[in-house]
């Protein structure tokens, strides 16, 4: 799949990789043209695009001392591996022919977020802590200067810095505040979807639960919006507001979300692929969903989404007060990031 969160939730995974073994030489095969998202990471040495069996086959190099497969819906990657037999051969049990295939597996549990998943493949093979290993990569990508998988072209504006609501989304050259920067925004705000409008919490909620987070939580609250090329509409109708209390990351690369995302008290966000390094990062978490989904959530103490609670899954039906009242239970039970609990998970 395309979509950038399928991407993210295995960085966490290729940091690992790296960590166990800094002199690996790493090959990330995927079946979709997604080599931007891997090749900029500092523990990806290559990328193979391979769709059809014999593709990944010859994908799989017969040097290969390991092999990590996430797929779990296709026999193709069990296949490969059984014909090339590199000695360790890690992957998802999950009913299928090719389940024999692994010398070491991790069992498939769709109500288990998928980035946690994917750690616990590689656990199965070399026990490791998973949250802190999650935690510690977005803290890596936060280090990262320049590019890391872009999705757009680059902007950071203050409201009062816009001039119109026509200006071109690239003509900033503001910088985002960093990890522990004294004017880092306390709020970050995630209102992507890019898998479509059912998944978008409408950003006229977003306003009025930073509206009512300042009086109840946080009266000198900075809000920073994370914010992709489909959302440009919004994103202007944010700036008419002129709103001194909101700053915005717009189409910027991951390495300065992981910035922000490390800097905040509290991070609200719908499913979309930016919100899971705010999951892997520990910090006090809401997301907002149409419907259940725990493969996309991380459930822990300092985490919580919210859904309709009218029967429906029509995600505008949630209402601010509702996520309001999911951000003072996560901030009630939240450590400080200094005081962070990694084997929390």
């Amino acid at each position: 799949m395309q979509f950038l969160g399928t991407q993210i939730v295995s960085y966490p995974l290729l940091y690992q990789i790296k960590q166990f073994w800094p002199a690996c030489h790493l090959r990330v095969v995927a079946q979709d043209a997604v080599s931007q998202h891997y090749l900029t990471l500092p523990w990806v040495d290559a990328f193979t695009q391979a769709d059809k069996l014999p593709e990944v086959y010859r994908a799989m190099e017969g040097s290969a001392d390991l092999v990590i497969a996430l797929h779990f819906a296709s026999e193709k990657y069990g296949i490969a591996a059984l014909l090339k037999r590199p000695k360790f051969r890690l992957g998802f049990k999950n009913k299928r022919v090719t389940d024999f295939v692994w010398t070491h597996s991790h069992r498939k549990d769709f109500s288990e977020y998928m980035g946690l998943a994917n750690l616990r493949v590689l656990a199965a093979f070399k026990d490791f802590d998973a949250a802190q290993a999650a935690r510690q990569c977005v803290q890596a990508l936060a280090a990262i200067e320049g590019q890391t998988s872009i999705v757009g072209s680059s902007e950071l504006v203050h409201a009062n810095d816009a001039s119109d609501s026509r200006s071109r989304l690239s003509e900033s050259s503001a910088h985002p505040p960093s990890a522990g920067d004294a004017n880092a925004p306390q709020i970050v705000l995630m209102p992507g979807g890019g898998a479509g409008d059912y998944k978008r919490w409408p950003i006229e909620h977003y306003v009025a639960l930073a509206d009512l987070l300042k009086p109840t939580l946080m009266p000198q609250a900075s809000f920073c919006f994370v914010m992709g090329p489909d959302e440009a509409e919004q994103y202007r109708w944010l700036q008419s507001l002129g709103r001194s209390d909101f700053v915005y990351l717009m189409t910027r690369p991951l390495s300065e979300i992981a910035k922000a995302v490390m800097g905040t008290k509290l991070v609200v966000a719908n499913d979309c692929g930016p919100s899971h390094l705010a999951q892997f990062a520990g910090v006090p978490y809401v997301g907002v969903f149409h419907e259940s989904n725990r493969e996309w959530f991380w459930a822990r103490k300092t985490s919580a989404d919210v859904l309709p609670q009218d029967g429906t899954c029509e995600i505008k039906n949630v209402t601010p007060e509702q996520v309001l009242g999911a951000c003072q239970r996560v901030l009630s039970l939240a450590v400080s990031n200094d005081s962070y609990s990694p084997s929390e998970g």
